[in-house]
């Protein structure tokens, strides 16, 4: 038995005009001649990244008083704690790239007539570009669809009352693709796409690759999703879910931060759009009409220089000081979580409340100190959970504590209250002195993409780089950590020492915080240790340099090949061939088959003359019109229809509508001639002793096809007489692939001493007698 290699065909009917999309070398190379004609600078090579993302990495606030000297109202600032700012320093010093330029939206609303003045400062003093959206399409495009409905969806929640604002809009739609058509405008302004790598951010910017990609079929772009993709029975239910995956596609390297992440993205390309993905070279690819989109996981880190630097700054000092002494004597449990519905804020403390019931004993040796920062949505969801955390809170401390002295309203923290509630932002000093005072960080959000406070714990219970500085500080030596994660975080498969929860059983994080309480040191050592190792290699300048070492990577060979651009709005795809590759000129076609008298034409059937199905597709009345027209051209020597259908079929949708007609049967087993030939009738071509042959396998092949076919819902046999069909196209695509795969593997066991072949298709696998096929027919 031979193993057949699996082949596929796309029907491209259409190609556009080839000189509007060479290679790149030759792009580059005609662009440099162009400037030297004219006299003019020669094309700029330096390599940019263009990093894209919804919110630029700045502060900003309304300052009429400098008006005068910069032009316009507005006083801008670096933002420290911008990840997009953060990954510059590692994209610089890790990668070849020699400048980074950021491109996206303000916070604030600029007037008209001082955008061309803020646009021009912010891109001479910041290398940053702002793209203005104007407030009407800004609260369509990111409160309307990105907040109320993408941001939900992604985090697996269904809007099910009617009457919910989370419903998909068709109006915020248009306000999504408005937005991303603006950025996309505003990319193409500073584009240099022979010298520019462009990495887009987040869901707010899903459709951008696919408007670059209309643009230039050539460009370099990278995208990275800093939230959960949810699986692919949540994503379906998404009425755009083709066009937003498409434009994920367009994109050359799409990055997530877990592989859970990339495996539903992956199933959702295979259920909703009918793709393959592979692994090449231990990175995993989508096949996309002939391009390789690689599919990256890499987690975001944290700049631990800046928190190392921050834990001894004065105010870092003070501030360590004042928690220390104020809860002396209790291990102390830390949660640092937005006021947000997906937090699982009243969770924890549910599961602490369960804790010192069962062990009231820890209520004079134990404080939780939540910080709560402020809500960045409202609604009745958001007010029933502050209500519910404010109850639990009273309760507890009413309960198992003594209310005497400071509370949680923002100022000094202390008294023996069992949890200390700080309902407010914290200063990046305060929060790394309550980090690094922390015996036991605890994160039980039910979904959140990557929540780097786990990162920032470890960071800060390390301490400063100078070891004896910190121990002379009061860090414990060696250093110590403990972390209580919820599972459905993205950092949790990364640090393999955290104790990992299901924040909805609140029993579970109860026996879990009293292992923490527990823990010896000599255990809570060993874990910090494994951690830090981990987090110290996988800092944000990393994580930045692997993506876009990855995107390098990833397009080192667009100049070898040849790009076709095919569909209409955001359908719109790139099709790579062969650098070799050219073009049938129809013109040229044309001209010579008007010249020939003695023409052989071969039509395959399915996939060509019609479109391929599951079931039995008849000629139409137009199709069976224009091949008697070619049958009875004198000029047509012969008129070939060449299938894999059996016979009888082809007879009855052939025979006597086209009489004059070849007919290739069950991939060249059979040939019946045109009626005015001596091989009318059919004869078979099959080598001598081939039908004995077929008889001895097929008892063998049905009784096991039957068998998959019982066991996979939606799968048939389709029995040829000189070959057999096992198709699952109907089936599950990931279940069916899988059966195909172990059936191949079934079917090369049993029969290796068989002259047969086994093909796999585009959903079905295929056994036929060797030495018969379409080309050795032909």
């Amino acid at each position: 038995m031979r193993r057949a290699a699996s082949t596929s065909m796309h029907n491209l009917q259409e190609l556009v005009n080839p000189g509007d999309s060479t290679g790149m070398q030759s792009r580059l190379a005609a662009m440099g001649a162009e400037a030297e004609e004219e006299g003019g600078e020669p094309v700029d090579k330096t390599e940019r990244v263009i990093i894209v993302c919804n919110s630029l990495p700045l502060k900003m606030r309304h300052d009429p008083e400098g008006n005068a000297a910069r032009g316009h109202s507005w006083l801008f600032e670096k933002d420290p704690d911008s990840i997009y700012g953060q990954s510059a320093g590692g994209i610089l010093s890790g990668t070849s790239v020699e400048k980074v330029l950021f491109l996206g939206g303000l916070g604030s609303e600029v007037e008209l007539f001082e955008q061309d003045a803020v646009a021009a400062d912010l891109t001479a003093r910041f290398n940053c570009v702002p793209v203005f959206l104007g407030a009407e399409l800004k609260d369509k495009y990111y409160k309307g669809f990105c907040k109320q409905f993408l941001w939900p969806l992604m985090h697996y929640i269904l809007p099910m009352s009617p009457a919910s604002q989370g419903r998909y809009s068709k109006v915020n739609w248009q306000g999504y693709l408005a937005a991303n058509k603006r950025f996309a405008d505003k990319v193409v302004e500073v584009l240099n796409v022979d010298g520019d790598f462009v990495w887009v951010h987040d869901y707010h910017l899903m459709l951008l690759p696919t408007f670059l990609r209309k643009r230039y079929n050539t460009v370099r772009c990278g995208y990275f999703l800093h939230c959960p993709f949810p699986s692919s029975e949540i994503f379906r239910t998404f009425p755009n879910r083709d066009l937003v995956l498409r434009g994920l596609l367009n994109a050359d390297v799409v990055a997530f931060h877990t592989f859970d992440y990339a495996r539903h993205f992956l199933s959702c390309t295979t259920r909703l759009l009918g793709l393959n993905h592979k692994t090449e070279r231990g990175a995993l690819a989508v096949d996309y009409y002939g391009r390789s989109v690689s599919v990256k996981i890499c987690p975001t880190g944290v700049n631990t220089d800046r928190l190392q630097e921050g834990v001894m700054s004065p105010e870092t000092v003070a501030y360590r000081a004042t928690f220390r002494a104020a809860f002396r004597g209790r291990k102390v449990f830390l949660g640092v979580d937005d006021f947000d519905i997906f937090k699982g804020i009243e969770l924890k403390l549910q599961a602490f409340e369960l804790l010192l019931s069962q062990h009231p004993e820890l209520a004079e040796t134990m404080v939780l100190v939540q910080v709560c920062n402020p809500a960045r949505s409202g609604g009745r969801e958001m007010q029933e959970l502050q209500a519910e955390v404010a109850t639990i809170v009273e309760r507890l401390n009413a309960t198992y504590g003594v209310t005497e002295g400071a509370g949680g309203d923002g100022g000094c923290v202390g008294g023996k209250k069992v949890v200390e509630l700080i309902e407010r932002g914290t200063s990046l000093q305060e929060r790394i002195a309550l980090l690094s005072v922390a015996d036991c960080a605890v994160v039980t959000a039910t979904r959140d993409g990557m929540n780097l406070l786990p990162y920032e714990y470890i960071t800060c219970r390390q301490g400063p780089t100078d070891t004896v500085l910190g121990t002379a500080d009061g860090y414990p030596s060696p250093r110590s950590s403990t972390l209580i994660m919820s599972e459905f975080v993205g950092c949790s498969s990364s640090l393999s020492g955290a104790f990992r929860v299901n924040p909805w059983n609140v029993d579970d994080i109860a026996d879990t915080m009293y292992r923490a309480a527990m823990l010896s040191e000599v255990e809570a050592e060993a874990r910090h240790e494994k951690h830090w190792k981990y987090i110290s290699e996988h800092t944000v300048s990393y994580w930045a340099a692997s993506n876009i070492s990855e995107l390098q990577r990833a397009t080192e060979k667009l100049g070898n090949v040849r790009c076709y651009g095919l569909g209409f709005g955001l359908n719109f795809r790139v099709v790579t061939l062969d650098p070799n590759f050219q073009r049938m000129d129809r013109v040229v076609c044309a001209v010579d088959y008007a010249a020939t008298t003695r023409r052989v034409i071969l039509l395959d059937y399915d996939g060509t003359l019609v479109p391929s199905t599951t079931y039995d597709q008849p000629p139409s009345a137009a199709l069976l019109k224009l091949l008697r027209q070619l049958s009875g051209d004198r000029n047509n020597a012969m008129v070939c229809i060449v299938s894999g259908r059996e016979r009888s079929k082809l007879d009855d949708w052939f025979a006597s509508a086209v009489p004059a007609l070849g007919l290739l049967a069950e991939h060249g087993y059979w040939y019946k001639g045109p009626d005015w030939g001596d091989r009318a009738g059919w004869q078979c071509l099959a080598p001598a002793g081939t039908e004995e042959h077929i008889a001895r396998w097929r008892t063998v092949v049905l009784p096991i096809l039957e068998q998959y076919t019982d066991s996979t819902d939606g799968s048939f046999i389709k029995d040829k007489e000189t070959s057999i069909v096992w198709n699952y196209c109907d089936s599950d695509p990931d279940f069916g692939s899988w059966q195909s795969k172990e059936l191949m593997d079934h079917l090369e066991s049993v029969l290796v001493n068989h002259p047969v072949d086994v093909f796999t298709g585009n959903g079905h696998v295929e056994i036929k007698p060797q030495g018969v096929s379409k080309g050795s027919a032909a």
